[in-house]
């Protein structure tokens, strides 16, 4: 089991399994209470944006009560 980056920059820092090596990552960043995070990562899964668990999982936000989840896309340079 990997074990889950406790930051962002450990996230962003950390090795993307099966990325693709002819494409450069592009990460989305969702900061807020975890409830309106949440239903924006649903949105965007009804508008066929992103599946839900292609973003992280909460990752600690420096603003209490909030968290930030990310989202990594590739495109070619």
């Amino acid at each position: 089991m990997i074990p889950t980056p406790k930051s962002v920059p450990e996230l962003l820092r950390a090795e993307i399994p099966n990325a693709p090596s002819d494409r450069k990552p592009v990460r989305l960043l969702l900061c807020g209470t975890p409830k309106g995070v949440n239903r924006i990562i649903d949105i965007l899964h009804v508008l066929g944006f992103a599946k839900i668990v292609e973003w992280s999982p909460p990752l600690p936000s420096p603003i209490s009560g909030e968290i930030m989840r990310i989202l990594t896309r590739y495109f070619a340079e």
